[in-house]
């Protein structure tokens, strides 16, 4: 009867202290309400992403270097304009272009590897030069260098960084 009173005792012991921490434990609800649910940050750029705006968006650019179709260099037609691709997204934008002291505006989009770039401007006869499709050819920290996509003659475009 001892031992049953002992055994009755712990019983009741751990019954009193063991089943209110039972109780009161409860399941974490990791299901956060819809309206507390924070959005995915599409703001994070690929390293492309951001070497294409580091050194080439809202950059001056000149041109060093325009050839037509036909062979013939037309650099000097555009020797006191200054390029800029402004950024829209990292794939389009506003086209901007100085000259004689006038602003003149277009557009330019790109393909999601940055080997491809799409100008369109008017304004001025001698911006039809940039109205074809261009792939890169080369790129570093100060210079473009742009063939047109179907390049029928020896067209080419240079563009280094003022």
């Amino acid at each position: 009867m001892k031992y049953s009173r002992i055994a009755f005792i712990l019983f009741l012991t751990f019954w009193v202290i063991i089943t209110p921490t039972i109780s009161s434990c409860k399941k974490e609800n990791n299901n956060q309400p819809l309206d507390t649910i924070k959005p995915v940050d599409t703001t994070k750029a690929t390293y492309m992403e951001k070497m294409f705006e580091l050194y080439v968006l809202n950059s001056a650019n000149i041109i060093t270097l325009a050839v037509d179709s036909s062979g013939n260099n037309i650099t000097p037609q555009y020797q006191d304009e200054v390029i800029y691709l402004r950024k829209n997204t990292y794939y389009d934008g506003p086209l901007e272009i100085f000259t004689g002291g006038t602003k003149y505006t277009g557009t330019w989009k790109s393909n999601s590897d940055y080997s491809n770039l799409e100008l369109k401007i008017i304004g001025r006869p001698e911006f039809a030069f940039f109205e074809s499709p261009w792939r890169f050819t080369y790129k570093s920290l100060t210079l473009l260098k742009l063939y047109p996509i179907q390049n029928l003659g020896q067209k080419a475009l240079h563009l280094q960084k003022k």
